[in-house]
C-alpha cells in the first residue's frame, strides 16, 4: 500500500487521502502495543510505520493536520512513527 501511495498520489491526491488515510487511521487506532491487530496474526507495526512514512512524504505537513481531526491516540501513534517530539 504504501508503494502504491508513492506512485498514485502525484496523480490523484485526493482519492489516496480519501481511501488510504482510512485505513490509516484503522491501523493506528486498532494497533495493540505488540503490534498486531486484535484477532489477527502478525505484526503489522513496520508495514504502518512505512505507510505513515509514505504518506508524510507525499502530503507532507498536511498529514498531521488531517490527523489532528483523529482522536489524541492515532494522532500520537502518527508521531510516533514518524518520530515527531510533540
Amino acid at each position: 500500500l504504501a508503494d502504491l501511495v508513492t506512485e498514485l498520489y502525484p496523480r490523484k491526491p485526493y482519492a489516496v487521502e480519501q481511501k488510504v488515510l482510512a485505513v490509516l487511521w484503522h491501523l493506528l487506532g486498532n494497533m495493540t502495543n505488540s503490534g498486531s491487530l486484535p484477532g489477527a496474526g502478525g505484526n503489522i507495526r513496520t508495514a504502518t510505520a512505512k505507510l505513515s512514512k509514505a504518506l508524510f512524504a507525499q502530503m507532507g505537513p498536511s498529514l498531521l493536520t488531517h490527523a489532528a481531526s483523529q482522536p489524541p491516540h492515532i494522532k500520537k501513534s502518527l508521531e510516533e512513527f514518524l518520530e515527531i517530539a510533540t
